[in-house]
């Protein structure tokens, strides 16, 4: 089985499409939305083109109080368990997402807007692969309705794909909205969604000097952090040297050098030695006062 052909257990599935039918049946008794169903029998005649009205009536008239007076009067006579999990769809997200990644058992569904926040998602009907193939990932998608069920995320079936090739600039933009979510919140997994995990200024900046990218982006908040303290300061240095150290080992290469340690001050190569311990007491001799471990100590190791 594919990842994109993964879905809940066959158990799991039925139990989630049985309750959401009872759901929807109760919505079209309120509203009158479509005049031939009265029961989730009837409901199951129609194709799932034609529920859509009835399912977007539930999002768009009062959801919650929708499924509060459903679970009030409980017209299916379900269990108190059955009651319990459909009271937790209270804790539904409606919404615009772009479906960034696959997993083994899941899509990672990123919404964008401040802040970003990425969704582990599992079909509940369904499986993605149905939608689109892996590799035409990112795809914009629209009017998704994303349920907590069974400690998971589970979309509901309908999904509106939106007719948009990403490229370029935008690309990345979502590939950066992508990593500051995981940074912020981790890859959701269950409704309702976490707070934010408060991060040290260290979390933030080692974040901010990631890549590239982000050191442009964040270039303000990184001067404001490493001006904070000298343990930020020295932070902001050797991920300075970690970052030149990514190109310096295949320039070192290509010179032929031996294996040696590599003494990095931001982009620059300030002193080298055959050991580590040789480089640390040069940096104590030629470095200012405080800021020995300032530079970033490379192993070059052909």
């Amino acid at each position: 089985m594919s990842e994109a052909d993964r879905r809940l257990s066959e158990e799991s599935e039925q139990r989630f499409l049985d309750l959401y039918a009872h759901l929807l049946v109760y919505v079209n008794d309120r509203f009158d939305v479509i005049e031939e169903i009265e029961t989730v029998a009837d409901l199951e005649q129609h194709y799932t083109d034609e529920l859509l009205p009835l399912r977007n009536t539930l999002y768009n008239e009062s959801t919650t109080d929708l499924i509060g007076d459903f679970v009030e009067q409980n017209p299916a006579d379900l269990s108190e368990a059955d009651l319990e999990q459909v009271a937790a769809w209270t804790d539904f997200i409606t919404g615009e997402f772009v479906v960034v990644r696959y997993r083994e058992d899941d899509a990672i569904f990123l919404d964008w807007t401040e802040p970003p926040k990425t969704y582990a998602v599992r079909p509940a009907r369904l499986p993605f692969a149905d939608l689109w193939d892996e590799s035409a990932l990112p795809v914009p998608v629209s009017s998704v309705a994303l349920l907590p069920f069974e400690d998971q995320i589970v979309y509901d079936g309908w999904i509106g794909i939106k007719n948009i090739i990403f490229g370029g600039s935008l690309s990345t933009d979502i590939d950066d909205e992508y990593e500051e979510a995981k940074h912020r919140f981790g890859i959701i997994d269950s409704l309702p969604a976490p707070e934010e995990d408060e991060k040290t200024d260290a979390e933030e900046l080692r974040f901010y000097m990631k890549n590239k990218r982000n050191r442009e982006r964040y270039a303000s908040e990184i001067e404001h952090l490493r001006e904070k303290s000298d343990e930020l300061e020295r932070i902001y240095h050797q991920e300075m040297g970690k970052a030149r150290a990514r190109s310096l080992g295949r320039e070192l290469r290509e010179l032929g050098l031996n294996e040696a340690y590599v003494a990095i001050y931001d982009d620059r190569i300030i002193t080298s030695a055959p050991s580590e311990s040789e480089v640390r007491k040069l940096l104590e001799e030629i470095m200012p006062a405080g800021k020995a471990d300032h530079p970033y100590i490379y192993h070059f190791d052909p």
